[in-house]
């Protein structure tokens, strides 16, 4: 059943770009401090700022992978079945709606002014990032609930809901302690 799940992932387009740029730009610090007096707590601060572009703008995405619904955040990943998924609404940041909670996500959103309308704005999928992922994790989930032959709101649904997993990236989560650590002493130092 879950073989038959497509396997997508959504960004704001905007991400990779900001999150290369954001990583670049803390390299090109450190190779200028290198080149020029090297300061080890300049060296411990760009690296803890890579890090956390990384973990801001490029690990965080949502999508369906095996039969389940994907929210990377910058140190977990929530998963949980697609058929569960009662619900998104792209705002600001992305909502997810699964067994009565709601799952956020800013990989995904609008910009400011585009959030402001709410219901007066026009619903473009074509046109609009936003509007095209929120319609198109609706239709997945939709045809997740058909496969399994689940109604919306039922009962099935909303246990498939308990299946709700976290997991903690702490790889990460360790290496960007232990440089934060690193700079703290290096700048007190």
């Amino acid at each position: 059943m879950n073989d038959e799940q497509p396997e997508e992932w959504f960004r704001n387009s905007s991400s990779t770009v900001w999150g290369i740029l954001a990583a670049g730009a803390a390299v090109a610090v450190i190779v200028i401090d290198a080149a020029t007096g090297w300061h080890p707590e300049t060296t411990a601060g760009g690296a803890l700022f890579v890090l956390v572009a990384y973990a801001a703008f490029i690990r965080t995405k949502v999508g369906v992978s095996g039969g389940d619904f994907v929210l990377h955040h910058l140190y977990s990943t929530v998963r949980f079945p697609m058929a569960a998924l009662e619900s998104v609404s792209v705002g600001r940041t992305l909502g997810a709606y699964a067994g009565g909670r709601t799952y956020v996500s800013g990989a995904v959103g609008r910009p400011m002014r585009e959030a402001l309308k709410g219901s007066k704005r026009e619903h473009q999928p074509l046109s609009n990032q936003a509007d095209f992922i929120e319609d198109r994790l609706n239709a997945l989930a939709q045809d997740a609930r058909d496969r399994r032959r689940i109604k919306r709101d039922s009962d099935e649904q909303f246990a498939l809901a308990e299946d709700i997993r976290r997991s903690w990236d702490w790889p990460l989560i360790a290496l960007t302690g232990v440089v934060a650590v690193v700079f703290a002493a290096l700048l007190v130092l």
